[in-house]
């Protein structure tokens, strides 16, 4: 620095001005700092958050790799859990019958009264009931027959390959028929669509005054 110093205040008294020895140290030492300082901003400070940005660039992708490397090494146990999702799913789809193979289901319940030696007096299905991902379709029957008849007809019901429940039995008004007492019977039998909408959530609250 010593030497540079010396060199820059030579060449100020040979080419421009003799000077006092303090000034041209002054002036040379100002040089030096305006080499320094045009250095930081014109290279060094563009330069430094170029490479802040590359830094901030290579840690966000180094991040995604090692996310993709997990999902790469836990593929095989994913797919074995879709799979499995996917064969529950198709066993509940079989369970709650979609809109086309409602008529054939209550033709099947109709059947069934039939073969349980019962009479429909009625057979009402009612409006169908949204819930999240399925239906409730309600069905009021009325019908007449023996007791035992009437719960045969009830564990067939069950047995149907579709989910049905049966709510709300009533029976009365017994009436002999020949060697059989026959009872009037009523009951709601609830079986159930496959819609896979959500129902939507209710975002009000409640305002206090």
């Amino acid at each position: 620095m010593k030497m540079s110093n010396t060199a820059i205040a030579s060449f100020i008294d040979q080419r421009y001005l003799p000077l006092e020895q303090k000034y041209k140290i002054v002036i040379a030492v100002s040089v030096l700092l305006l080499t320094v300082v045009l250095f930081y901003f014109l290279l060094f400070q563009s330069n430094s958050e170029q490479i802040a940005t590359l830094s901030a660039q290579q840690a966000t992708l180094e991040t995604k790799l090692k996310e993709i490397r997990t999902i790469l090494q836990n593929r095989p146990k994913l797919q074995h859990d879709l799979d499995e999702t996917k064969a529950v799913f198709e066993e509940a789809s079989k369970l709650l019958p979609k809109e086309k193979e409602i008529p054939k289901l209550l033709s099947d319940i109709s059947s069934v009264g039939r073969t349980a030696g019962l009479d429909f007096l009625s057979f009402k299905p009612q409006t169908d009931v949204p819930k999240d991902f399925y239906s409730e379709i309600p069905i009021e029957i009325d019908l007449i027959g023996p007791y035992h008849n009437v719960g045969f007809f009830f564990d067939q019901v069950s047995r149907l390959d579709r989910i049905v429940s049966v709510l709300n039995v009533k029976m009365g008004t017994p009436k002999k028929e020949g060697n059989e007492m026959l009872l009037n019977s009523s009951c709601r039998l609830i079986t159930y669509r496959f819609t896979n909408i959500e129902l939507p959530k209710n975002n009000s609250t409640n305002t206090k005054k």
